[in-house]
């Protein structure tokens, strides 16, 4: 699950602006897929008409596509994206996220199938990742338990955050590394930090291949996990 729209106010159309030579939602897909487990894709985004161009991208991907009116209603978003397919484990990532890890997906989706009481497995729990490795596991019934059940506007946009901060109901299981490294930021919000990983991208992506974590920390000359 890709959760994406084009109508960023500090770096609008940003999932279309091109990384070596690919549009930067491609980067996403392409990890994505990378990771065992992962039955289908889906691009979660809204019925706004600036998200087109994306969608049509997405779908000549093989990406199947939900679209929800309403643009902060996250928890609608996902559980209508979701309700088509069968499946009890959700892989979710956002739009500005091109460096996440396939390892790091890897051991989220694995928690998830191997802990079938988990209903939120996260690296942003207990914060050890850079930021824009970031991502979620979430169980079926806890996002249309949210869906059913959350009314305010800040509750329906952030409902992962309120699965997470309710271990008390749902099954929270964090995601951490040995080393600290939750200061780093590399999502992708504005023009400067596009242009951060661009020279990332520019440096280490080759064809058919994907740098993650490591590969990504030695070229900055930051000391690795």
């Amino acid at each position: 699950m890709i959760q994406a729209r084009m109508g960023s106010s500090r770096l609008p159309g940003k999932a279309l602006l091109p990384l070596a030579g690919k549009p930067l939602v491609w980067h996403i897909i392409d990890r994505m897929r990378r990771v065992r487990g992962v039955e289908r894709i889906v691009l979660a985004t809204t019925t706004d008409p600036r998200n087109d161009s994306m969608i049509d991208f997405a779908r000549s991907e093989g990406l199947e596509v939900f679209r929800h009116p309403v643009e902060d209603d996250i928890a609608g978003r996902i559980a209508g994206a979701i309700a088509p397919y069968p499946g009890d484990v959700v892989l979710k990532t956002g739009g500005d996220c091109p460096l996440i890890d396939p390892a790091v997906l890897q051991r989220m989706v694995d928690a998830g199938l191997n802990d079938p009481a988990a209903d939120f497995i996260s690296n942003r729990v207990i914060w050890t990742y850079p930021q824009g490795l970031s991502a979620d596991v979430l169980s079926r019934r806890a996002i249309f338990w949210a869906d059913e059940n959350l009314h305010t506007e800040q509750d329906r946009e952030l409902f992962a955050t309120y699965l997470r901060d309710h271990p008390d109901q749902f099954k929270v299981v964090p995601i951490t590394q040995a080393k600290n490294m939750s200061h780093l930021n590399w999502c992708v919000d504005t023009p400067e930090d596009m242009a951060f990983v661009g020279g990332i991208f520019d440096a280490l992506y080759r064809e058919g291949e994907c740098f993650g974590l490591a590969e990504t920390l030695a070229f900055l000359g930051l000391p690795g996990a």
